[in-house]
């Protein structure tokens, strides 16, 4: 995806986060909160008698998902599907519909005060869709932000959710004994899935600790030749490993440049033979054959890099105008007017060989551009961090454990091994599973991150781009902070178990008042406490950026209602201050394990203690809730 990362985030009053994608050229762009996951296009069965732009419905883990292909739902002409072609799984008031894109482009965090009404020219049923404009790079870059309830508006969503399920029951029963059937397959594992030469790998999410746009690092003597060389990321060293190159797989850039390589000679050596042809006078009819391997080629390949997209583009234009001619010029001949069919081959002559310019320049410019493509995934194995660079990425991806198998029994090349194989689709779409903690064995690296801190802190590296706020302080807790109000708030994410959106809750009798009720989490029941309640703060009605945030209270896995959660934040320890006595927040001391200052202080979060949150008296009578 480019999705860079789909954190659990949300956003803030002044604040927004949009996943942009493409339709042909356009951009546009969802909340991030209205985003679900981000799947491949699935198997769909067509429902009768439904508008044309619902491409039919799918099942997604056991749900029914319309999915509504963007471009039909926008007047605009339909796509043929690429490898980039992704489906935006929406969830509106409980109800789930995909949203097919030509691409994903990235996640972009935006103020809101730079979110503009649509204009007045185009307000009108189309309007409908739109929240506003966004302009950003100095209005270089135009976003249209969409409201997805609007666009989800389908009669149809329903009663096709509603039909299929029926149909569903009636092979396996009710809804309930199906899913107790399934047993484990209700137990999933999220993973992190992206390419590396055409095969699909998967990081596990627990693992994943952010994903970044590639960036030059600074170079490291006497190191192995897969270590491009190290970051600072936040103030931490980052080695940064060329994925490729331990696995022993030539480079991205090389991939493309191979594959655009022999099209181009076969092209340039049929050009030859068309030249040598029409400079004899011969009415002998020209092949098209390299063309049209071209022309499939062309159609194919994509990048993120708007500088390699728009050469392929001009490349693409030139080879169906060499095409056409070849056509005009057999009709020529068929109708015995020798000078057309003339002009058609100097036509023919001059675009080839304008198209293999193009092709050569696509060539030129791969080095330099490819990055667009690639991304760094920064992993974390018990404290080891590495930046580990991957063709694209793909999804985020729950994937039921029952569908992992151990995995085959090879030793892995470059020292990356396999901890499982995911068969997914029956089998038909295979994910290695790949092991992080398998790097920590590479003392090389450890070496490396040492000997780079050691430079850093004696100013030996002069030039390692920073992208954090360049402290040499190493010691860092991860936190997952929320809002309740206008206060946010931090839990440390070794804590946090994960982050759901609010589900239906049911009422427990005589519980006490800060206990919201019990709710099923696939297929385990769990007691959920409002935070506001437990806090005395102002009870306040949950909406659409409302979440459970499941933790461990006591043994007991236990949901905390909050109003939104807003990010993950890597926060230095010495950035941490004790509590102060006086609170501003409204909390009770007892709760709070210290005071996070970001932004040199203009931004302060209160770091709560989950475990002091209930008692020991009031943790036992929670257990029994759910007795």
């Amino acid at each position: 995806m480019e999705t860079g990362t789909l954190q659990s985030s949300a956003g803030m009053k002044d604040e927004s986060q949009l996943v942009t994608f493409l339709l042909k050229d356009e951009e546009f762009g969802f909340d991030i909160m209205t985003v679900q996951e981000i799947i491949r296009l699935p198997k769909m069965a067509k429902v009768p008698r439904t508008p044309a732009y619902v491409d039919g419905i799918a099942n997604l883990r056991g749900v029914v998902l319309p999915v509504i292909d963007m471009r039909t739902r926008f007047g605009m002409e339909r796509a043929e599907e690429t490898d980039r072609t992704r489906v935006l799984v929406v969830d509106i008031g409980g109800v789930k519909t995909g949203l097919r894109v030509d691409r994903v482009k990235q996640v972009t965090r935006v103020l809101r005060s730079e979110i503009e009404p649509p204009p007045a020219a185009i307000r009108g049923t189309s309007s409908d869709y739109l929240e506003g404009v966004v302009k950003l790079d100095k209005g270089q870059r135009i976003v249209m932000a969409l409201n997805a309830a609007h666009v989800c508006e389908i009669g149809v969503t329903c009663k096709a959710n509603s039909a299929v399920r029926a149909h569903s029951n009636s092979e396996t029963g009710s809804g309930e004994s199906s899913h107790k059937s399934t047993g484990s397959e209700s137990e999933v594992q999220k993973v992190v899935t992206f390419r590396i030469a055409k095969e699909e790998f998967a990081f596990h999410m627990e693992h994943v600790r952010e994903i970044l746009r590639v960036q030059t690092p600074s170079q490291v003597p006497d190191v192995p030749e897969y270590v491009l060389g190290v970051l600072t990321v936040r103030g931490q060293i980052l080695p940064v490993i060329d994925l490729r190159r331990l696995l022993q797989q030539r480079s991205l850039a090389d991939e493309f440049a191979g594959n655009c390589r022999p099209l181009r000679e076969e092209y340039e050596r049929a050009l030859d033979q068309v030249e040598k042809i029409f400079a004899e006078g011969s009415q002998q009819k020209v092949e098209s054959k390299a063309s049209e391997r071209l022309r499939k080629w062309l159609a194919e390949t994509n990048s993120s890099s708007q500088v390699l997209m728009e050469t392929l583009a001009q490349a693409r234009g030139l080879n169906e105008m060499v095409i056409k001619q070849l056509q005009l010029r057999v009709k020529h001949q068929e109708h015995g007017d020798s000078e057309a069919a003339t002009a058609c081959g100097e036509e023919v002559l001059s675009g080839g060989r304008k198209t293999v310019a193009a092709l050569r320049k696509f060539e030129e410019q791969i080095a330099q551009n490819i990055q667009e493509d690639q991304r760094i995934i920064v992993v974390d194995a018990e404290g080891f961090v590495l930046g580990l660079v991957v063709d694209h990425v793909h999804e985020v991806l729950n994937v039921p454990k029952n569908l992992v198998e151990p995995p085959p029994r090879i030793t892995s090349s470059g020292g990356m091994e396999l901890s499982g194989v995911a068969k997914l689709e029956d089998g038909a779409r295979l994910i290695m599973l790949l092991d992080v903690a398998s790097l920590m064995k590479d003392q090389k690296l450890r070496d490396v991150q040492d000997s780079s801190a050691q430079n850093v802190e004696e100013g030996k590296i002069g030039e390692i781009q920073k992208t954090g706020a360049g402290a040499q302080e190493l010691s860092e807790v991860q936190l997952v902070t929320f809002m309740l109000g206008a206060e946010e708030y931090g839990v440390p994410i070794s804590q946090i178990q994960e982050i759901d959106r609010l589900a239906k809750i049911t009422k427990v009798p005589k519980a006490a008042a800060f206990i919201e009720g019990i709710t099923n989490l696939r297929g385990e029941v769990i007691p959920v406490l409002d935070t506001r309640k437990r806090f005395d703060l102002e009870v306040k009605p949950s909406d659409d950026r409302t979440r459970i945030i499941i933790v461990d209270l006591g043994g007991v896995k236990t949901g905390l209602v909050v109003d939104s959660v807003r990010e993950v934040l890597n926060l230095a320890r010495k950035d941490i201050a004790p509590p102060p006595e006086a609170i501003g927040s409204g909390i009770d001391q007892q709760f709070i394990s210290g005071i996070g200052k970001v932004d040199a202080g203009k931004r302060m979060i209160v770091l709560l203690d989950v475990e002091r949150i209930l008692s020991r008296q009031e943790q036992a009578d929670l257990s029994e809730v759910t007795s």
